[in-house]
């Protein structure tokens, strides 16, 4: 009987080693997902300056923002309501870019290009708005 005490000890002591260890995983990746969530704020306030002061491409500028939010910010959407940051944004995304872009012919890049422009130029005063909401709520 003290050899079956002796191997439910060890099972038990086994079984608590795995638990904790899973626990130390789980906690180190929560960590690390605060971290990348933390770092994506950091670079949404950036792109958001540099928007602001006119450093970047805008369009592409939007679509970073856009990103980052997406990848790091599932409910960004319904919280923020940024209609038309999602609107210039989504239709910014839908056009080519990257390789894409590249491989499509010149008449249609530049139509492209003078779309792009058109958008940011229409929506001007209310883009600058709500990536200062934006901003401000990265802020918090």
């Amino acid at each position: 009987m003290s050899w079956l005490t002796a191997i439910g000890i060890v099972v038990v002591a086994g079984l608590g080693w795995y638990a904790w260890s899973l626990t130390r995983q789980v906690k180190t990746l929560e960590h690390q997902r605060a971290q990348a969530r933390q770092d994506a704020l950091l670079g949404i306030h950036i792109l958001i300056d540099s928007y602001l002061t006119d450093q970047v491409d805008r369009s592409e500028c939007l679509l970073r923002i856009r990103v980052l939010l997406d990848a790091h910010q599932e409910n960004w959407l319904s919280t923020l309501e940024l209609t038309r940051f999602d609107e210039v944004s989504g239709a910014i995304l839908a056009m080519p870019f990257g390789e894409a872009r590249q491989q499509i012919d010149p008449t249609t890049r530049k139509e492209h290009d003078a779309a792009r422009r058109q958008l940011l130029q229409i929506h001007e005063a209310e883009l600058a708005a709500e990536l200062k909401r934006l901003k401000e709520w990265v802020n918090q």
